[in-house]
C-alpha cells in the first residue's frame, strides 16, 4: 500500500473508487480501511473493493435452499416526477427456494435490457408498478467458520465496545444481516445508524447499483428532501432515518446536487462511510451480507448524529463509552456538553492512536471466545436472549419473557433504579402485517470497565427496512418548477382595467373573481344554474366540468335554459339521489382503512341537498350533511355563519361549496381534494379542513387562467399530471376552463391533464382496423412499421373497495363470489369479493363495467405482439422523440412515412434510420 500521508485532501472530485487489494494488503480489514481512507474515498460516501483472486467467503451455496427467511417485505411504491416514498409491508415466511422461484417468475423477474444504463431507466419508470417481495433484516451469516479475511461477523472495528462494556450485540449493527433481493428492491436514501460505516458483501446474484452523495454534500440533500416532502419533516425533523424516502438521479441533476452511481456485482464489497448518503436497488435474485462498523473519526459524527424523535421504538447507542476510551481528554467537556466537534469531511481515519493501542492489547489478552454471537445460515434460533423493538434507555421489555431489571446493563450508578418496564408498549407490536416498526440500533447502557457479568447475551434489533403501512394519500409535496418570477409586491395587487370579457369558460365568472366587491345575488344565481347542470353538485362537478369546448353550443343552452328556470329560486333537484363521482378515499388522509360513510346509501348514493340561503348544492354525504340534517330548509356552513362575503383562500373565485379551515378561513371542498397536501380532519364531516402542510412553493406558482385578470399572487395552485408539465391553475380556475380532472390511481387523489397534454392525446384515442399499417414497438424493444391483424375487446368491471378506493379494470374472472361467465355480471352496487394480484381477496361494490380494445400486430418478420392503443402509432400521428429514436426502416420503406424518411445527414426533426 501507498504511505498515508498526504500534504492536501485526496478525490477532490469525491468521485466513488474503486480498490483491488493483495491477498497480503486483504488479510487486515482495518488497515487496509486506513488506506483507502488515505486515498480520499472517504469523500465519495462510497467505495467499491473487488476482494483478490481465488478468495471466496463459501465454498458452496448449494446447501442454503432450505434456509428461512422469516420477514419478507413488500415494497408498496407511491410518489411521481421522481419523487417517491417507499413503505414496507410483512409478509409470510419463505425459505430461499421458495424466494428464488418468486424473484424469477414472470411477474417479478428483471425485464430484457440493453444495458444498465437502459435498466436504469426502466427501474424509475416502473418503480411504482408491481411491489417487489424483499428479504430484507435476516439475521445470519453464510461466511464458513474458518474465513478470517475481510469476515463480516468478526471485523474487529471499535464498534465491539458496544458488546463488551454492555454484553449486548444489535443485530445488523455489530452482527450480520443477510438480504435477499429481486428485481427492484430498493434501499431508499439514508445514511447509516448513529452515521457508521457499513460494509456490504454480494454474495451471489445479480448485480445491485448504487448511488452515492458526498459526505460533505449531505445537508443539500436533506434541504432538498425537507422541501419536497414537509409533512414529513414536520413529524419528524430525522425523517429520512426512516428509510421511505426516494429520489431520483433527474431530480437530483435538476437542483444541482453532487452524487456518483457505481453498479457491485457478486464477489465484490462496497463501503459506505460516515454521513455518506446512499440509495440503490437490486437488478434481479441476488444475496448479500452487511453489517455496520467504526473507526476512530467515526466518534465525532455519532456524537452529532441526528435521531429520529417520532417513534418510541426508535434506538440509538450511547457515545459515553467510545468517547470515554478513545477520547479521554474530551470526555469531561463533552458529559458536560461542552465538547464542540466540528467535522471535517476531508479528513481520514488516523493508522492508530495511544488509545486504540491500549484497547487492541487489552483484547488480546483476553481468551478469546468461541461463541458466534449471530446465526449461521441455516440456524434458524438464535442462542441468546433476544429483545427487538425497544428502547435500551433503562428499562426493557421482551418480546417473548416479559422485563428485564436495568441493573442488569446499566451503569453502576443506576443499580437502584426502577426494574419494572413500560406497560404501555407492550402492544407496540400488536400488528405484524402493517405495524410501524421503525426501529433503529440501540441506545446501549454503558458499565464500568470489568463490571459486566452476565452470561446470558442480550440482542437488539435494527429494522433497516422499517415496516410501514402507506397511508391513503401518500404524495410528496412536489411542486415543479416554473420559469416565471415570483417577485411579487403589494403594488401589484391593483388589478388591471376592467375589460369585456371575450373567453367563453369566463364569461359566466365575471361577477364572481375575488377582486371585485362582492355580490351575493351574483353567487346565488351562479349557484343555481350549477345546480341545475350535471352532475348536480358542486363538489362532484370537479370531475364533470361545466364548460365543455367539445359541445360548447349544447351546453350554452342548457346553462341558459337552467337560468331562465331558476329565478332567484334553488334547485329543483333537492331531494333526488344519485352517486356521486368523488371517491371515498379522495378525502382521506390518515392511515388505516377509510372510515365508513354513514352519509352513503348501500347502492353507494346520497341525497342532494341545496342551501336555502346562496343556493349552492351538494351531495349529503360530499359535504358532510347528517342524515338528520338533510331537508328543504338546510343552510349551509359559510351561511349558518352569517359571513356572506367568505372567499375561498386557495383560489381567487367565489361561489361554490365553502368548508372552515382549521385557522378559521374558508376553502372550496372542490380546491380542498383537489391539493394533495390538504387534510379534512373528520373525513365523515368533511370539516375542518387542514390546509396548514401546503407548502410555500405552490403559493408561489401563477395561474395561467387568472394570472392576466388579477395581478395578485393569490392562492395556492395545482399542475399538470403529464411527466414534468410545469403547467399550473387554481383547482376552480382549472376547472372553470374544462380542464379534465380524474380519480386518479391510489395513492394519487386527482389525475389532471392540461389542454396541451389533452389536445396530444386526443388524436391517440381514434380506433384503428384491421389491415391498417401502424408502427409499433417489437419485442427487441425496437419500433418497426406492423399490421393491425386482429382487434380484441375486453370488458373490465369497474369496483368500489371498502376502504374508498376504486378499480376500472377488474377482470370478470377476477370476481370470486359470482360466476361471471355463466351468470353475467353483478346487480349494480351488489356487495363482490375481489381477486387481486397479491392473492389476497376484498370486499367491493359492483359499479358497472367498460371495454378497452387491445391490438394484434405483426411486423414483417412474422412475429406479433398484443399491445395497447397508446402503444401503438398512426402514419398521421407526431412520434415522440424517444420512439423516432428507435424507429428502425426496412426493406419495405414505403411503410415508414414519406415526412420520416431521410436520405442524408439527420437534425433533431428527422428520423435517424438505424
Amino acid at each position: 500500500m501507498a504511505g498515508v500521508g498526504a500534504s492536501a485532501p485526496a478525490n477532490p472530485a469525491c468521485k466513488i473508487m474503486t480498490f483491488r487489494p493483495t491477498m497480503e494488503e486483504f488479510k487486515d480489514f482495518n488497515q487496509y480501511l486506513v488506506y483507502m481512507e488515505s486515498q480520499g474515498a472517504h469523500r465519495a460516501g462510497l467505495a467499491k473493493v473487488i476482494p483478490p483472486k481465488g478468495w471466496k467467503p463459501r465454498r458452496s451455496y448449494d446447501d442454503i435452499d432450505d434456509f428461512v427467511i422469516q420477514a419478507p417485505i413488500q415494497q408498496m411504491v407511491a410518489g411521481q416526477s421522481g419523487l417517491f416514498t417507499q413503505y414496507n409491508i410483512q409478509k409470510k415466511p419463505l425459505t430461499v427456494q421458495e424466494f428464488r422461484r418468486l424473484a424469477n417468475s414472470d411477474m417479478y423477474c428483471t425485464p430484457r435490457y440493453l444495458n444498465y444504463e437502459d435498466l436504469e431507466r426502466k427501474y424509475w419508470k416502473n418503480l411504482t408498478f408491481v411491489s417487489p417481495i424483499y428479504g430484507a433484516d435476516v439475521s445470519g451469516t453464510l461466511y464458513d467458520e474458518d474465513i478470517e479475511e475481510w469476515n463480516i461477523g468478526h471485523l474487529n472495528s471499535i464498534l465491539d465496545v458496544i458488546e463488551e462494556d454492555c454484553g449486548v450485540s444489535i443485530q445488523g449493527v455489530n452482527t450480520p444481516y443477510l438480504y435477499f433481493g429481486m428485481w427492484k428492491t430498493s434501499f431508499s436514501w439514508h445514511t447509516e445508524d448513529m452515521d457508521l460505516y457499513s460494509i456490504n458483501y454480494l454474495h451471489f446474484g445479480e448485480p445491485k447499483s448504487w448511488y452515492a452523495i458526498p459526505p460533505e454534500h449531505g445537508k443539500r440533500l436533506e434541504r432538498l428532501a425537507i422541501g419536497f416532502f414537509p409533512n414529513s419533516f414536520k413529524s419528524c425533523e430525522a425523517f429520512l432515518r426512516h428509510k421511505m424516502t426516494l429520489i431520483s438521479p433527474s431530480v437530483l441533476k435538476k437542483y444541482s446536487i453532487p452524487f456518483d452511481k457505481i453498479t457491485q456485482e457478486a464477489g465484490e464489497f462496497m463501503i459506505t462511510f460516515p454521513y455518506g448518503y446512499h440509495a440503490g436497488f437490486n437488478h434481479g435474485f441476488n444475496c448479500a451480507e452487511s453489517t455496520n462498523f467504526a473507526s476512530i473519526r467515526w466518534i465525532n459524527y455519532g456524537k452529532v448524529a441526528t435521531q429520529c424523535t417520532c417513534s418510541k421504538d426508535m434506538v440509538k447507542i450511547s457515545m459515553d463509552p467510545f468517547v470515554r476510551r478513545f477520547q479521554p481528554d474530551r470526555y469531561q467537556a463533552w458529559t458536560q456538553g461542552k465538547d464542540s466537534c466540528p467535522l471535517d469531511h476531508t479528513l481520514a481515519t488516523p493508522s492508530t492512536t495511544p488509545e486504540l493501542q491500549s484497547w487492541l492489547q487489552r483484547r488480546r489478552r483476553k481468551a478469546p471466545s468461541t461463541s458466534r454471537y449471530y446465526e449461521q445460515a441455516g440456524s434458524q434460533e438464535p442462542h441468546e436472549e433476544e429483545f427487538k423493538g425497544h428502547e435500551y434507555y433503562g428499562g426493557a421489555k421482551s418480546e417473548h419473557d416479559g422485563s428485564v431489571s436495568e441493573s442488569d446493563w446499566c451503569e453502576s450508578g443506576d443499580k437502584g433504579a426502577d426494574s419494572s418496564s413500560e406497560s404501555s408498549e407492550e402492544n407496540a407490536m400488536s400488528d405484524p402485517e402493517y405495524v410501524e416498526m421503525g426501529l433503529e440500533p440501540g441506545e446501549v447502557c454503558t458499565v464500568s470497565s470489568g463490571y459486566h457479568t452476565q452470561t446470558v447475551k442480550k440482542t437488539a434489533k435494527s429494522w433497516r427496512h422499517p415496516l410501514r403501512k402507506p397511508t391513503a394519500r401518500a404524495v410528496p409535496s412536489a411542486v415543479k418548477q416554473q420559469a416565471a418570477s415570483d417577485d411579487e409586491t403589494l403594488e401589484d395587487c391593483v388589478t388591471k382595467e376592467e375589460e369585456p370579457e371575450t373567453e367563453e369558460w369566463a364569461k359566466p365568472l365575471a361577477h364572481l373573481w375575488q377582486h371585485r366587491k362582492a355580490n351575493f345575488q351574483y353567487e346565488r344565481e351562479y349557484n343555481t344554474t350549477a345546480a341545475k347542470t350535471s352532475p348536480h353538485c358542486a363538489v362532484c362537478t370537479l370531475f364533470m366540468p361545466y364548460y365543455q369546448p367539445d359541445n360548447l353550443e349544447e351546453r350554452r343552452h342548457d346553462v341558459l335554459s337552467a337560468a331562465t328556470e331558476s329565478q332567484g329560486s334553488c334547485s329543483k333537484e333537492v331531494g333526488l339521489r344519485s352517486r356521486p363521482l368523488i371517491p371515498e378515499i379522495c378525502f382521506a388522509y390518515q392511515e388505516g382503512p377509510c372510515p365508513l360513510n354513514t352519509l352513503l346509501e348501500e347502492d353507494g348514493s346520497s341525497p342532494l341537498v341545496a342551501c336555502n340561503s346562496c343556493c349552492v348544492q351538494v351531495h349529503a354525504s360530499c359535504y358532510g350533511v347528517a342524515t338528520h340534517e338533510v331537508s328543504p330548509v338546510w343552510t349551509c356552513d359559510r351561511c349558518v355563519s352569517g359571513d356572506l362575503a367568505a372567499g375561498c383562500c386557495l383560489c381567487n373565485l367565489r361561489g361554490g361549496a365553502l368548508k372552515r379551515t382549521s385557522d378559521d378561513r374558508w376553502v372550496h371542498v372542490m380546491c380542498a381534494v383537489g391539493l394533495p397536501e390538504v387534510n379534512f380532519i373528520d373525513v365523515v364531516k368533511r370539516a375542518p379542513i387542514d390546509i396548514s402542510a401546503i407548502p410555500v412553493q405552490r403559493y408561489k406558482l401563477k395561474c395561467i387562467y387568472c394570472r392576466n385578470r388579477i395581478k395578485k399572487l393569490s392562492g395556492a395552485c395545482i399542475q399538470c399530471s403529464c411527466g414534468r408539465c410545469p403547467t399550473s391553475f387554481h383547482v376552480t380556475c382549472a376547472h372553470a376552463a374544462g380542464v379534465p380532472m380524474e380519480p386518479d390511481d391510489w395513492p394519487y387523489v386527482v389525475f389532471i391533464t392540461c389542454h396541451r397534454h389533452q389536445s396530444r392525446s386526443s388524436i391517440s384515442k381514434s380506433e384503428l382496423e384491421v389491415g391498417q399499417t401502424v408502427i409499433s414497438k417489437h419485442k427487441n424493444l425496437r419500433y418497426y412499421s406492423s399490421r393491425v391483424t386482429q382487434v380484441m375487446a375486453q370488458t373490465f368491471y369497474e369496483v368500489m373497495f371498502d376502504d374508498g378506493s376504486f378499480s376500472n379494470d377488474t377482470f370478470p374472472e377476477d370476481i370470486v363470489s359470482r360466476d361471471c361467465a355463466q351468470l353475467g355480471p353483478p346487480e349494480v352496487g351488489e356487495a363482490v369479493q375481489v381477486k387481486w394480484p397479491d392473492g389476497l381477496f376484498y370486499g367491493a361494490k359492483y359499479l358497472g363495467s367498460n371495454t378497452s380494445y387491445m391490438y394484434q400486430v405483426e411486423f414483417e418478420d412474422g412475429s406479433q405482439v398484443l399491445a395497447k392503443r397508446e402503444d401503438i402509432y398512426t402514419l398521421d400521428e407526431d412520434l415522440p422523440k424517444k420512439v423516432k429514436g428507435r424507429l428502425v426502416s426496412s426493406q419495405y420503406r414505403f411503410l415508414v412515412p414519406t415526412r420520416y424518411r431521410s436520405t442524408g445527414s439527420f437534425d433533431n426533426n428527422t428520423l435517424n434510420f438505424l
